[in-house]
């Protein structure tokens, strides 16, 4: 049997269906359909229509047409995926992708069709592999998703970012599946219902684990910025590009502490050690000749009695700003002549 015409440039055509198929035929008596709609009078196979529909919504998605335009963002300028493909089926086909679900669904007409909905279409239909996860993730401000292997996958593509590559080498930080969490909630007709939270588990060679939502990742230095400039008196230096201000981002985010040169900076959020890492830095802080570890990476600022602003930051290791935390630059060189004279016994 071949496939309807599905092209607003052409009629549709009246098509036999077998068994499984599911016909539908627009009288204009549903919902929005009008005389003038390519679809109106029309019976026709919706199983094949879905299938050229999900074609679409494939290039559409995955093949520049989404991310490269605004025309098919929502009413707050956001790239909301579900938003998008209906507004683009709409206007390709006649119909919403929406609406054509809930129809082969024998669901109740308007129900939304969600992300991680189109996400499972897509994927039953050509495989997991066949799409870049990654490309969708890079280039919207919110990605919905709960499918267990596409969370792995993008997972695993995160890990070969620049803040993670020395852990993943040096700890073997690495994926290990999905965890599913039950969280109560209150709907808004007052009934406790069941969400589920899944979240990345992530494990590394000391018998350490974490796991981590994948709104919570630390993708690139521009979102651990983000992440920690979210407090309110640090909101006045949370532009990326203003920090950065034409200088390469190894200049702005050092590799190593610019206090102790033997402390590498961990811009991942994860605590590999817990509170041995204090220990480990102030055993080895200094001392080049022990080797190295790792510290947090904090924003430090140069006046302490000042507020925050970009011209009194710079980025150090939590080991050296708790240091310099306990005291103004006074107090502390009382503290190291003190402690100069008190070794000068010794």
């Amino acid at each position: 049997m071949g496939k309807a015409i599905i092209n607003v440039s052409n009629d549709f055509f009246d098509v036999g269906g077998s068994e499984q198929d599911v016909m539908y035929s627009f009288t204009g008596k549903c919902g929005p359909m009008s005389w003038d709609n390519v679809l109106y009078g029309k019976t026709i196979n919706l199983s094949d229509m879905y299938n050229t529909i999900l074609d679409g919504v494939r290039e559409f998605l995955f093949g520049g047409e989404f991310v490269n335009s605004d025309e098919y963002n929502d009413s707050n300028s956001n790239k909301g995926i579900a938003c998008a493909v209906n507004k683009y089926t709409k206007k390709k086909y006649g119909i919403s992708m929406e609406n054509v679900y809930n129809k082969i669904q024998n669901n109740s007409p308007g129900k939304p069709i969600t992300s991680p909905i189109i996400f499972n279409e897509l994927k039953n239909r050509y495989g997991m592999m066949e799409m870049d996860w990654m490309y969708l993730y890079d280039n919207v401000g919110i990605f919905r998703i709960n499918d267990y292997e596409i969370l792995e996958y993008i997972g695993n593509r995160l890990l070969n970012n620049d803040i993670h590559k020395y852990f993943v080498a040096n700890y073997n930080l690495r994926t290990m599946g999905v965890v599913k969490k039950v969280i109560p909630y209150i709907n808004k007709n007052n009934v406790s219902v069941d969400r589920f939270d899944r979240s990345i588990k992530m494990e590394w060679d000391n018998g350490g684990s974490k796991n981590i939502k994948l709104s919570n990742f630390m993708i690139n230095y521009n979102q651990w910025w983000h992440h920690m400039t979210g407090r309110t008196d640090r909101s006045s230096i949370r532009d990326y590009d203003v920090l950065l201000n034409g200088k390469s981002v190894t200049d702005v985010f050092p590799l190593y502490c610019p206090v102790f040169n033997n402390l590498r900076m961990n811009y991942t959020g994860i605590d590999f050690d817990g509170k041995n890492n204090i220990k480990k830095c102030s055993e080895i802080a200094g001392y080049s000749d022990k080797g190295e570890t790792w510290s947090l990476a904090s924003i430090d600022r140069i006046d302490s009695n000042k507020g925050y602003s970009y011209d009194n930051i710079r980025i150090i290791s939590h080991y050296a700003n708790n240091l310099k935390n306990v005291g103004n630059i006074d107090q502390l060189r009382i503290l190291l002549r003190y402690m100069d004279e008190q070794n000068s016994y010794f």
